[in-house]
């Protein structure tokens, strides 16, 4: 009992501490309502159901730059509006591996789309034997990983005859601040988000969580190098790009995701892992991302384009609209957003 009590007085705790950080008093409340017109939103004296409902206290204070704040912000439909700012430290865990030294051993993940065995692969022998039976020149004749490490702005020095597996270098000590729409509105048309580098959501735990990466069969647009490089992941399913940390799988449910891939012989062990029906963070676009259940507990159905819906959810039981993760891609983020983004969703110092 004691701990219950502990629990609701350091979320009222942080509540009226956020409420600090308000720029202006006259906030509007967190609307139940998602529509794709503008609309001039009444003034509010209550604080705290704008921040319940939008769930910032859930949050880790570990990996958070001081308290999420509301800040106004200017969306990319030109609408003026309110967003939470939410800053995170660049890389909250221990990362890696990522590229093996040699076919002998074990390295990070990665999926794998040439014609032997596709799918979420560990970067081991049985991989690489199988991208070199596809054509990609990705080990030496002794066995060892043709290996890059990209320290940005160099470019790296690749041979473009030659697929890589690719790390980037890191660099502590930046700071991200993400901002996202407090009242989600449905854009036009969604984003896709088949680049690695567009920004699908940030998780409670305090990781980014970006789009598609790159294909293997295709090659990473724009890099000095032939098919079969592969900037690899983690065992939580993320890596470094621009000197900080992000994933390209939902690190909050990957330990699912690689039982349901047949991959026993890792585990991500730095992320905490929630259930399928838990809520996992926000998309840019101010709209929950759930696990790939409903969070009372049943498969999510009647998915859209996006593997989104209306229904109920931890904050509007009644309904509002939501993505879920793909519970039939290893790459289990949703696949488009709808929403209106903030013309500035990222700034790092």
């Amino acid at each position: 009992m004691k701990a219950v009590h502990l629990f609701f007085v350091n979320a009222l705790h942080l509540v009226l501490a956020i409420s600090i950080n308000l720029e202006a008093t006259n906030l509007p409340v967190r609307s139940t309502q998602t529509t794709p017109v503008a609309h001039s939103y009444p003034a509010l004296a209550h604080f705290d159901k704008i921040l319940i409902n939008s769930g910032v206290y859930l949050f880790n204070p570990q990996n958070m730059i001081g308290l999420p704040k509301l800040v106004k912000c200017t969306l990319r439909n030109k609408v003026e509006s309110w967003c939470m700012e939410v800053g995170v430290i660049s890389t909250p865990i221990e990362d890696g591996p990522y590229c093996p030294a040699t076919v002998n051993d074990v390295g990070g993940l990665y999926p794998y789309d040439g014609k032997t065995n596709p799918g979420l692969r560990v970067l081991n022998r049985s991989l690489f034997e199988d991208m070199e039976a596809d054509g990609y020149d990705i080990i030496d004749d002794e066995g060892n990983v043709h290996f890059v490490l990209a320290a940005p702005p160099e470019p790296p020095q690749m041979d473009p005859d030659l697929a890589y597996c690719i790390e980037t270098q890191k660099e502590p000590g930046l700071k991200l601040f993400y901002r996202i729409p407090l009242f989600p509105s449905f854009a036009d048309k969604p984003t896709d988000l088949k680049d690695a580098s567009q920004i699908v959501g940030l998780s409670f735990f305090g990781l980014p969580i970006n789009g598609l990466p790159p294909s293997v069969a295709k090659g990473i647009p724009g890099a000095p190098t032939a098919p079969g490089s592969m900037p690899a992941l983690d065992w939580c399913g993320g890596h470094l790009n621009e000197g900080f940390y992000h994933s390209h799988i939902i690190a909050d449910v990957i330990n699912e995701v690689l039982k349901k891939n047949n991959i026993h012989e890792v585990t991500c062990e730095n992320v905490p892992q929630k259930s399928d029906r838990e809520l996992i963070g926000y998309a840019m676009d101010g709209f929950p991302i759930y696990g790939s259940d409903e969070f009372y507990g049943v498969p999510a159905f009647n998915l859209d384009s996006c593997n989104g819906h209306f229904g109920p959810t931890l904050f509007h039981h009644w309904s509002e609209y939501h993505y879920h993760a793909d519970a039939n891609n290893p790459v289990n983020i949703p696949k488009c957003l709808r929403g209106e983004l903030a013309l500035e969703q990222l700034r790092v110092e």
